[in-house]
């Protein structure tokens, strides 16, 4: 089997690196000379244009840094592919974009699968990418060797899309979890704690958060929860009886802090506020991760873990 790897930059090198070192013969292509030089190096054999990879390869992997460039790829592909070929684009894309992209590919009689990554280069190059994937769950267990050696985790989300919007979430909840960083850190500069010192102990902190999503939310989803994302022979997920009056103590303790050393908090001062108008709610002597409750009935929404919801998705499939 011959797989394509059009996009061959630091993320796009590891891929084609690890699939030659597993032992797949692989074709790829960039439109940089420098990119398709450092490939070639790995042992990637060099493709004129992204026509070529679609006609050698019956498996493409996409690792692209625009839309358009995916677009143009997918285009590349139909054109010059074969029925049947299967289309995995790590690309991040929108939601929408990779679902109009899926409908291109299956009138093509072509596979697409929207499959964003995290792990970046460092992942790539060492092959234990996390991919959040949507499409036919049996054609992507079918190309398990080939994922395997990209990835260490792969999460099937469900239709061609539901990966992207997954990713996205991701990157907003990251970017929010950065800035409320920058916000500690200039406090913290304020105050005379060193950054290098809250950076460390914060550091050590988030290596756990999972566990405290656990403990947040594991009996909202029910004990599907278990079945789609727990490590193997993962027990022990509690109930965090944290109750949202002392998470609200704290964050006006800390608001008070910025006030006297004029350090402003604008993420933190929202979050304080909503944490307040849960307490006058009638959630103050409530688990604070009950705020999801709250904001349920704010908007009027009811969010659950349905048994019909959870059916497109397989969860963990490596």
């Amino acid at each position: 089997m011959t797989v394509g790897v059009i996009g061959l930059g630091k993320v796009g090198n590891g891929i084609g690196k690890n699939l030659i070192e597993q032992g797949f013969e692989t074709v790829g292509f960039d439109l940089s000379e420098e990119a398709c030089d450092a490939a070639a190096e790995e042992g990637i054999e060099i493709a004129e244009d992204s026509a070529e990879v679609a006609e050698r390869a019956s498996v493409v992997i996409l690792s692209l840094p625009h839309p358009d460039a995916s677009r143009a790829a997918v285009d590349a592909i139909i054109q010059h592919g074969r029925p049947g070929t299967d289309i995995f684009d790590t690309s991040t894309l929108s939601a929408l974009t990779a679902r109009e992209l899926g409908e291109m590919a299956e009138e093509a009689g072509m596979y697409y699968f929207d499959s964003p990554i995290t792990g970046g280069e460092v992942g790539a190059q060492a092959g234990e990418l996390t991919i959040m994937i949507g499409g036919d769950p049996d054609r992507i267990e079918a190309q398990q060797d080939i994922l395997s050696a990209i990835a260490r985790n792969v999460y099937h989300i469900g239709d061609v899309g539901d990966g992207q919007f997954v990713k996205l979430i991701h990157n907003h909840v990251g970017q929010t979890t950065l800035v409320i960083f920058i916000e500690g850190v200039f406090l913290a500069d304020k105050f005379g704690v060193d950054p290098s010192t809250l950076y460390r102990t914060l550091r050590h902190w988030t290596q756990i958060y999972d566990d405290k999503l656990d403990s947040f939310f594991s009996n909202e989803f029910d004990e599907q929860f278990d079945e789609h994302f727990a490590l193997d022979d993962t027990e022990g997920i509690y109930r965090n009886k944290f109750h949202l009056d002392v998470a609200h103590k704290d964050l006006v303790e800390l608001k008070d802090l910025a006030d006297k050393y004029e350090t402003y908090l604008p993420l933190g001062n929202f979050v304080e506020q909503f944490h307040r108008e849960g307490m006058n709610a009638g959630y103050g002597d409530r688990p604070h991760p009950d705020l999801l409750q709250f904001y349920s009935e704010v908007f009027d929404r009811d969010i659950q873990s349905t048994e019909e919801s959870r059916s497109k998705s397989r969860g963990r499939l490596i």
